[in-house]
């Protein structure tokens, strides 16, 4: 693994890091080629950039803090500290993302369904950055393995050290490159507004419930059977799925 890029005396450059400002970046790009085929404004794009890294962020340690309260509830001042333990949860991250676009459309006065269509696309390449960031890291590996491809993940930082282990960033990360290109063209042309955003959270959703076969870690805590990210896909699964045959048989 390479959880450090460079380090230069106090400086010291992480590969997430790096990989997570990438995926903002390839993911800006994006929209804002969007924004512009779409005719909105240029001012909402990096308003809401601001805001849903703010509320993303916000969002993504409270989560995470609540699938893990059993750790921090002894340890309440260890809760804001990012930088010690890294624990962010994905979804929580998208849930501060919707709330930070939604309000900002209504500010603005425009379609939230035509913004997340424009968004769609990014989330899925930003979000495979950010799992490439993760193999770097050495977090958010998979459970220990046979198969030829397993890998020994190794991060003192973070306590981490592992048999040969499934890479579920690395299957996680194809899934949502694979996502990625479908979205990208079919948001061109959708049977109704919102449409790519809503595929995009089926087709995620879908593809963690998938890979959380094979992922270890803390945030792994199984309830009948299945993880807290396995249920909260099956719940979003089935809210969007819902909503997209509703807009259908509109």
């Amino acid at each position: 693994m390479h959880p450090v890029l460079v380090k230069l005396g106090p400086f010291t450059l992480r590969s997430y890091g790096v990989m997570i400002a990438l995926g903002i970046l390839v993911g800006m790009l994006w929209v804002k080629r969007e924004f512009k085929r779409r005719r909105l404004p240029d001012d909402l794009l990096y308003d809401l950039t601001v805001a849903a890294i703010a509320l993303g962020v916000l969002g993504a340690r409270l989560m995470y803090v609540a699938l893990n309260w059993q750790i921090y509830r002894t340890n309440l001042m260890s809760i804001p500290m990012i930088w010690a333990d890294g624990g962010l949860s994905f979804h929580g991250a998208i849930l501060g993302g919707i709330l930070a676009g939604w309000w900002l459309c209504r500010r603005y006065k425009v379609s939230f369904w035509q913004v997340a269509d424009a968004v769609a696309p990014a989330l899925a390449i930003g979000h495979f950055f950010g799992r490439i960031g993760c193999f770097l890291n050495g977090c958010c590996h998979g459970i220990p393995t046979t198969m030829p491809w397993g890998i020994s993940f190794h991060n003192p930082a973070l306590g981490i050290e592992t048999l040969p282990s499934h890479p579920t960033q690395l299957y996680e990360a194809a899934g949502l490159l694979v996502l990625f290109f479908l979205l990208a063209k079919y948001s061109r042309q959708t049977p109704y507004d919102g449409a790519a955003f809503i595929w995009w959270v089926i087709f995620y959703s879908v593809l963690r419930f998938v890979v959380e076969f094979w992922r270890a870690g803390a945030t792994a805590n199984v309830v009948k059977g299945l993880t807290e990210a396995q249920w909260l896909s099956l719940v979003l699964f089935s809210v969007a799925f819902a909503y997209h045959r509703w807009r259908r048989s509109k």
